[in-house]
């Protein structure tokens, strides 16, 4: 048995399938995969080191660590993309209000006693 890629493709498991539980948690942040992805390429680099060394995955390594692993990255993917694309259109939505607020000053963010907007600038 190859034992320093069975520890490497164990580890690689473990570290998906904890980002696939993190990314799966609606309340977790996305800088809390950052961790788990920077662990998992670290992981990839060092495996792909061995694989150009000439070691190679046998067909249970692919069966219980590969297979597994490509499973959790199938569902984290899209939900990924999905959390971004989120983030991103939030970032816009945040950014037109600054202008907004910018633009008018104080007067969108103050209150009339009298519930009507009087125009200062004039």
């Amino acid at each position: 048995m190859n034992a320093p890629l069975d520890s490497l493709l164990n580890d690689f498991l473990i570290y998906t399938l904890s980002l696939e539980k993190r990314v799966l948690d609606e309340y977790s942040e996305p800088e809390e995969w950052l961790e788990l992805l920077s662990k998992r390429q670290e992981l990839i680099d060092h495996i792909s080191e061995l694989l150009e060394q000439g070691v190679s995955f046998t067909d249970t390594q692919k069966k219980v660590y590969l297979q597994p692993a490509y499973e959790a990255d199938k569902k984290i993917t899209p939900l990924m993309d999905i959390r971004k694309r989120d983030l991103e259109s939030d970032m816009v939505n945040m950014k037109k209000t600054q202008a907004v607020n910018q633009q008018y000053g104080e007067y969108g963010s103050s209150y009339s006693a009298y519930g009507a907007f009087f125009d200062k600038k004039k």
